[in-house]
């Protein structure tokens, strides 16, 4: 079209000045007595044209703006069809290196490979390998071969950062693992105001090299004018990374009060402020603190996805378990390449009983975070629950490989359903041990809640004094763990009692979700089929989600009323 108009103007121009319309057709322009001119005449038929198409533009556009807008809950793909996608270019970031004088830089150089990594992964055709997973080769003498082996990518990113003062040297190499050749190399000098420049030029030589087209390159902008600012949204992540909740919380805190429309980091607060309501903190408050958070950052910036996302599944006042199903997966849609998102979206789909599409989520979820113990737990339990149980068990073998803090307390779990009570409570003193708590209580409250006609009792009686001797941060995702308890020893009626102590609706958060969640994943032990589950799916919301996306794996449709297994 481009190229039409440019031959075409010349002539539509000489045509102009050398030809008039007249009624008796087209004449050259030296042939027409000007006193017969209808020049006017045809002028004035032209401005109606002109102002008929305007307003039809106008038209449009306010059609497409507020009439046609596409419906972005529903994305155009399903979940198999977004997580199965076939990519041929693959990289992992590894941390640069921290040549600087100063150690404690190393959250510095550590946070400029996480953005380089987070810039790409918004590539659609290009499979980057998640910071967990490539930051497991941190400090360690690995041949790049064999780390593009263990993390199946095809090509490796790794440099070196040296600051000084407000300068920073940045040394940035690709590599091809197959051969060790080098695709692309650059050094650059610049101050701090210029690092988020530098990320930029980096992300976009690595599409250059790699031969990846995508119109113009992702950009990471400028989130903050604020250097100490920026600093402390580093540190904070990195404490996230590390599993060091409270630090991560208090550095992100830090950074919006140098910096109220530092965008991302009021985003990334929301994240931590959804992932720790229920397990670490009150499921209430966790709820007010995630929604006030999201809120902020889509208010600086409304194109933050994953703000979006949270903002979402934590507002009170539109919130159903259908909505933040919805918006997940459309955020999950943007994003095919967010661990955090899969994750996220993982919880929803599992809760609701869609396990076949869960196990697609873990599944993407392990490729791209393939050295991260949480993601072969999310894996384990996708194939636990479709009854796929000695492949759920090396899943978690494999995350207690890689340093899982909790892979025992699972394996113990899995054993305890399946009546080994011996090497459950080994692998549950086990864990104990690992995580420096006393663990002389497990025997004795294993045997007791094996006993068919005291056993609710016992674990009645003992689980309060358990949780109240351990320390505070302990006790509060314990207590929710040992009330599980209940669906391995199959006091069910106990547990639904339990479940129903918590007002249910599908607006508020409430730790009957998360023993929902518990239960339907171990759906095997009669969870679902209790009398008392589809009362409680409705409440939830669960409900009105299989009524607009299909059945559950393990409920259908009979005389128009579900039925569940």
């Amino acid at each position: 079209m481009l190229l039409i108009i440019l031959i075409g103007f010349p002539l539509a121009m000489f045509f102009a000045w050398a030809f008039e319309l007249t009624p008796e057709g087209l004449k050259k322009e030296k042939h027409v007595d000007r006193s017969e001119s209808v020049t006017h005449i045809t002028g004035r038929k032209l401005d109606f044209i002109i102002i008929g198409v305007l307003a039809a533009a106008l038209i449009f556009f306010a059609a497409d703006k507020y009439v046609l807008v596409p419906d972005l809950s529903t994305p155009t793909e399903s979940i198999r069809e977004i997580v199965a996608t076939d990519i041929r270019k693959s990289i992992a970031v590894l941390p640069f290196v921290n040549m600087s004088s100063d150690p404690e830089q190393d959250y510095f150089s550590d946070g400029l490979s996480e953005e380089i990594l987070n810039l790409l992964a918004k590539v659609p055709d290009l499979k980057v390998i998640g910071r967990t997973s490539s930051f497991a080769f941190k400090g360690k003498d690995v041949d790049l071969r064999d780390i593009g082996q263990a993390l199946d990518v095809s090509t490796v990113l790794e440099g070196s950062v040296r600051k000084s003062g407000d300068r920073v040297r940045i040394t940035a190499q690709l590599i091809d693992v197959s051969d060790g050749a080098h695709l692309w190399s650059e050094t650059y000098d610049r101050t701090l105001t210029d690092i988020f420049a530098v990320q930029d030029d980096v992300a976009a030589e690595i599409l250059r090299a790699l031969q990846i087209h995508v119109g113009a390159a992702p950009k990471r902008g400028r989130p903050t004018e604020n250097s100490e600012a920026y600093a402390l949204f580093l540190k904070g992540r990195a404490a996230f990374n590390s599993t060091e909740w409270y630090d991560a919380d208090a550095f992100l805190r830090q950074a919006v009060e140098l910096d109220p429309d530092f965008a991302e980091a009021f985003e990334y607060l929301a994240y931590i402020q959804w992932y720790e309501a229920g397990w670490f903190v009150d499921v209430v408050g966790g709820q007010r603190r995630t929604y006030e958070t999201a809120a902020r950052a889509l208010a600086i910036d409304p194109n933050l996805v994953l703000a979006r996302a949270m903002y979402e599944v934590a507002n009170i006042e539109t919130l159903t378990y259908r909505g933040a199903t919805e918006a997940l997966e459309q955020a999950v849609h943007d994003q095919p390449g967010n661990p955090a998102l899969l994750d996220t979206l993982f919880w929803y789909t599992m809760g609701a009983g869609y396990f076949e599409e869960s196990l697609s989520l873990a599944e993407r979820y392990v490729e791209l975070e393939p050295l991260m113990p949480q993601a072969h737990h999310t894996l384990s339990d996708a194939l636990y629950v479709l009854g796929r149980y000695g492949e759920a068990a090396a899943a978690i073998e494999v995350a207690d490989q890689l340093g899982s803090t909790v892979s025992k307390w699972v394996t113990g779990t899995e054993n305890l359903v399946n009546g080994r009570d011996d090497i459950a409570i080994a692998n549950f003193e086990a864990s104990m041990k690992q995580n420096g708590l006393a663990s002389d209580w497990v025997r004795d409250l294993v045997t007791g809640a094996r006993d068919p006609v005291t056993g609710q009792a016992h674990l009645d009686r003992r689980i309060p004094d358990i949780v109240a001797s351990m320390p505070v941060v302990s006790a509060y995702n314990m207590r929710l763990s040992l009330k599980q308890w209940y669906v391995f020893f199959g006091f069910l009626d106990r547990y639904y009692e339990l479940i129903l102590e918590h007002e249910i609706n599908d607006a508020e958060w409430s730790e009957a979700e998360l023993l929902v969640y518990s239960g339907t994943v171990f759906w095997h032990q009669g969870f679902t089929a209790h009398p008392k589950y589809l009362a409680v799916a409705e409440s939830m919301g669960i409900v009105e989600l299989w009524e607009n996306r299909g059945p559950p794996d393990f409920c259908e449709k009979v005389s128009g009323e579900w039925v569940c297994e």
